[in-house]
């Protein structure tokens, strides 16, 4: 099939509407027709329209000129969930395996340039939570979920990706160099599970590791930690709490059509 004939059997204004969608986050929960047409690029009179249609449709509200997700929204993600027995095979094991550990675990995917939580553990007595719940995104360069994530690709397809990706300073302790980045990517590859310290936030240790197979969309499962009096004990303890989490999905074959 050529371009021209996949263009043809594409409705642009389909694609449009899921623009708008996509714009709202936890940064900007509300926005007005003209902060939607910015983000997404369109043009006023087409964003009005994309808009409109979704208030029409049940996934948007209108309260004067603010816009925001309705709890509808949640009904996309919940047919993905189902389908893929994520309530069955994926939140037991999570679960389970953060109780023994005492700390979320997150299960996570690339997502244009930035980390998707696929799955949050839950835990009533875990030492920290960050409040990200499955559907957040968080960044990539800072976090060990995202250079996991690169890891998990060929390392020019990782290049790739970090190219088109912002990197900001979130703390003194981020690396800004996309070389640097890369090094410590490589050595998560070559590892087999990565660590970033501080990097995202101060005094934070994050841990990730590889949950899908070679070949395989990258999937991977972590934790965020602060930093404790014996750092290398801890980080040992979580990173095999890890493992055997991720060696349990696999088993079950949890994630292998994602």
């Amino acid at each position: 099939m050529t371009s021209v004939e996949q263009d043809r059997n594409i409705s642009s204004s389909f694609a449009k509407g899921l623009a708008v969608l996509a714009v709202f986050d936890a940064a900007t929960p509300s926005l007005t027709l003209a902060e939607i047409a910015r983000r997404t690029g369109q043009d006023r009179a087409t964003a009005r329209r994309g808009a409109l249609t979704l208030v029409q449709a049940g996934y948007l509200r209108q309260d004067g000129r603010m816009l925001s997700l309705t709890p509808r929204v949640l009904a996309l993600a919940g047919g993905f969930l189902q389908a893929n027995q994520f309530g069955r095979r994926v939140q037991p094991v999570l679960n389970r395996h953060a109780r023994q550990m005492e700390i979320e675990v997150t299960l996570a995917m690339l997502d244009q340039g930035r980390v998707l939580l696929l799955a949050q553990s839950t835990v009533d007595h875990g030492h920290i939570t960050y409040g990200f719940t499955a559907g957040s995104h968080i960044p990539l360069a800072h976090t060990s979920l995202g250079r996991m994530l690169l890891a998990g690709l060929p390392p020019e397809d990782a290049a790739a990706v970090l190219a088109k990706t912002s990197i900001p300073r979130h703390t003194g302790q981020s690396l800004t160099d996309p070389g640097a980045i890369l090094e410590r990517v490589t050595q998560a590859r070559d590892q087999g599970y990565c660590l970033t310290d501080s990097e995202f936030e101060a005094g934070i240790t994050g841990y990730a590791v590889p949950v899908s197979r070679p070949g395989q969309t990258p999937i991977v499962a972590g934790c965020s930690a602060p930093r404790g009096l014996n750092p290398d004990a801890d980080g040992e303890r979580l990173l095999r709490g890890l493992q055997l989490c991720a060696a349990e999905l696999r088993q079950a074959e949890a994630v292998d059509h994602l």
